[in-house]
């Protein structure tokens, strides 16, 4: 009988899983091309920044990045959130398409900044760092999946610039939210800064 339960939950939690990955799926193919474009990001084309010394301080971002972050949707303190994550992994996994991976790979790190900035501000510092964290790894394999784009001749022009606006985005967040969080958290934030920093001059050679 325990079993039997343990299989009927992860059973329904699938369930219940492809279920939302059905409707983030039909609304995506409803407003957008099968590209799976992140439809509620607007952004202008603006150089990338020079590479620089680690020694030297991280330059600020524009002051106001023309990039705008999606609605973020269920926090990670929500208790359906695990139903989230496990969509998200379904969603990328019927995803073969390099390209269309990386902007999907996109959208998840820009859902995750979002949340973050949302729960830091909500005085959740460390969720939301640790959210943070996870918005930039999805941003970096965004990143290697373009590069591998380009290996095979595939055209990534429109998520190429999008990945060397994001980041000037994210630094923009981050600089904003280190102004409202203890000495302590502020060092957190640094890192973060220059991790930011670091994936910004890779998306710059894309």
């Amino acid at each position: 009988m325990p079993m039997l339960k343990k299989i009927f939950s992860a059973l329904t939690v699938f369930s219940l899983a492809l279920g939302i990955l059905s409707v983030s799926l039909y609304r995506v193919t409803s407003h957008v091309r099968p590209s799976f474009a992140v439809s509620s990001i607007k952004f202008s084309v603006s150089p990338a920044p020079e590479a620089t010394s680690s020694t030297q301080a991280i330059p600020s971002p524009t002051p106001t990045v023309n990039y705008y972050l999606p609605y973020p949707g269920i926090l990670p303190d929500h208790s359906f959130y695990k139903i989230k994550m496990i969509r998200d992994q379904i969603w990328l996994a019927l995803t073969n398409d390099p390209v269309q991976k990386a902007q999907l790979l996109l959208l998840f790190a820009d859902k995750r900044i979002g949340a973050g900035d949302v729960l830091i501000r909500g005085n959740k510092v460390d969720l939301g760092i640790s959210t943070f964290i996870k918005g930039e790894k999805y941003l970096e394999k965004a990143i290697s999946e373009v590069a591998k784009a380009k290996e095979k001749g595939l055209n990534v022009g429109d998520v190429s610039v999008k990945l060397k606006t994001a980041p000037l985005k994210y630094e923009e967040v981050l600089i904003n939210l280190k102004q409202s969080v203890s000495p302590d958290n502020q060092s957190a934030l640094e890192d973060l800064l220059k991790f930011t920093k670091n994936l910004r001059e890779k998306a710059s050679t894309l």
